[in-house]
Order: structure tokens, then sequence, then C-alpha cells
């Protein structure tokens, strides 16, 4: 993780200057709290009005890649001090459901070179991956949740802008 802290670094520095509201979850979010060893990329989550300000935020920071812009939501890729960027405002999660991005979705600061990172919920990613059908990663929360319960079982449902499927419901009853 060390080479990409710098990265990470200059994206939280940037965004807290500027009083943005945004977590960094997914793959990093999963590997800084002890349920993987490692991490591809860093996903920022912001609201989706926060979109067109955040990019440009980050396109200063480095090489801006793929773009893909909805309704509803915002993706964008970028690359600076060897690491990827996944920006993501807004998040369709499909059935009509929205992902709840806001200025409540980040459950603690990781301190990283000096400057702190507002990190996302691990509740919030293991409802979103059970929605996007990545299995491994809630396969690995799972096991996670099993040796540390879940320290915010409010977030499961807080983290959607709907009711969730049954199938998902299900799930989260479990824990």
């Amino acid at each position: 993780m060390a080479f990409k802290d710098k990265a990470l670094k200059r994206l939280a520095e940037r965004l807290n200057k500027a009083g943005i509201p945004y977590n960094v979850g997914a793959g990093w979010l999963l590997c800084v709290r002890g349920v993987t060893d490692s991490f591809h990329d860093f996903d920022v989550l912001v609201p989706f009005e926060l979109a067109e300000e955040v990019d440009r935020v980050l396109s200063k920071l480095g090489m801006r890649g793929e773009v893909r812009n909805g309704e509803a939501s915002f993706r964008a890729s970028y690359h600076f001090d060897g690491a990827d960027i996944d920006l993501c405002a807004g998040m369709d999660l499909g059935d009509g459901l929205h992902a709840v991005i806001n200025a409540d979705s980040a459950e603690r600061e990781e301190t990283i070179l000096g400057v702190p990172v507002r990190a996302g919920y691990l509740e919030d990613w293991y409802v979103w991956y059970t929605l996007f059908g990545r299995d491994r990663k809630v396969e690995l929360l799972e096991k996670y949740f099993a040796e540390h319960p879940p320290e915010h079982p409010e977030r499961f449902t807080a983290c959607v802008d709907g009711s969730l499927p049954e199938t998902v419901t299900k799930a989260v009853e479990r824990f």
C-alpha cells in the first residue's frame, strides 16, 4: 500500500481543503480494515451534485481517463502518483435503487502520511457488493462480520434510497 499512499494523501488534502464530503471505500477500505491483504485502486465516493467540482480537483492532480456520465451517476477514472482512482458520484445499484452518498457516508478517518482520509462503512459495501453480484467480496465481508460483528447495522439500509430486495434483506438479517 505504501507506494500508493502519496496519491491518497494528495487527494485527501485537496478534498479536505475544499470541504467536500467524500469517503474512500471498496478494496482500499477492505484492506485498511483487515478484510483483505491488498487492493487495486482507490474508489472515492461523493454526492452526485459535487461530481463536476471533484472531477476538476482530481483532473488537476493527474491524468483523467474514462468518464461515464448518467442522469444520476457520474464515474471517472484518474491516474497519478502511481495509483488509479475511480470517482463515483451517485451510484446506480439496479432495481431502481441508488446508493446514498452524503456527508454521513464516512465512518471514520484513517491517517495516511499525516493526512486524515475519510473512510466509508463496511456495511455499505456489503450491501452494494451483494447488489452488484460481487460474490467473492461478499464472502470476505461475511467471514469478517462473523469474527467482528457489524458496528453499524443501521447502515445496511441507510446506504440505499429505497427498499432492499428480499434476498439482500435476508442476507443482512444474519448479522
